[in-house]
């Protein structure tokens, strides 16, 4: 009660939520054993104090446990990639529906990070052939650790948007879409912790984006390309698709946001 207490007087949303992660991962069971359990030992009490000093500082409780769910499975997270967001499950079940009429399409994730979107999709597709793309190693190494827990098939390559391949039939995207100049209001888990690199989306957060659509309509040429965008950001993108001759569509999330921006070239 007294880490919920100091979470909740620091602003930290979801205290008691937050302070119960925190007691488990300080008594490393799980939630079951952990509400069927003895009080704390000392040296439980002590390793809780110090998870609690590190989440005061704003680190993400993904980033202290090392771990977040995604599509019903765990994820191993740290420092080098961005921390899976529920809403960004869209993104799967939008592959997974195209994978149900057309199961030999190729999956490409691009800034697959973590590898939560490409992971999940081979592993609830596991016929498919699914490929992950990032150009950072160490966001690399964290999603081969989370493929070989969850779906080994994965295929993770290092490189710059769509450049290491030559076709696909699907492509998602959850690339950063946050303008520049926004990032240092964000809450303090975000702009102080994650990786800019994965938020940084340039003056009004399209640029990466249209980059990628750039390839796609000179080159790869995928059935669908679904693109996961910021609040707001989807009319404006959707325009920019209607100008190049293409018939977007927009999905919400489950907050009703419009959230996914998905065009076809066949």
């Amino acid at each position: 009660q007294e880490a919920a207490e100091r979470l909740n007087a620091a602003g930290i949303a979801d205290a008691e939520f937050e302070a119960e992660l925190l007691a488990r991962e300080a008594a490393g069971v799980s939630r079951a054993r952990f509400f069927a359990g003895a009080a704390a030992g000392r040296d439980e009490l002590e390793r809780l104090h110090e998870l609690i000093e590190r989440r005061l500082e704003r680190e993400p409780s993904a980033y202290i446990t090392g771990s977040r769910e995604f599509y019903g499975r765990e994820f191993v997270v740290g420092p080098g990639v961005l921390v899976p967001r529920p809403e960004t499950e869209l993104l799967v079940e939008i592959a997974l529906a195209e994978l149900a009429s057309s199961p030999r399409l190729v999956v490409v994730d691009v800034g697959t990070g973590s590898g939560a979107i490409a992971v999940s999709v081979a592993a609830a597709a596991p016929g498919s052939r699914v490929v992950g793309i990032d150009t950072s190693a160490a966001a690399l190494a964290i999603a081969a650790r989370n493929a070989a827990q969850h779906a080994p098939g994965t295929q993770l390559i290092m490189g710059d948007l769509l450049a290491p391949i030559g076709r696909a039939g699907i492509v998602l995207a959850n690339l950063p879409y946050i303008p520049t100049w926004e990032i240092e209001a964000l809450e303090p888990e975000v702009s102080r912790w994650e990786p800019r690199v994965a938020l940084d989306g340039g003056e009004d957060g399209l640029v990466l984006i249209r980059q990628l659509i750039d390839d796609c309509a000179c080159r790869v040429r995928p059935r669908l390309l679904a693109l996961e965008v910021g609040v707001g950001q989807a009319p404006a993108l959707a325009g920019e698709l209607r100008e190049r001759g293409l018939k977007p569509e927009t999905l919400r999330d489950l907050a009703g946001i419009e959230r996914v921006v998905c065009c076809r070239w066949a």
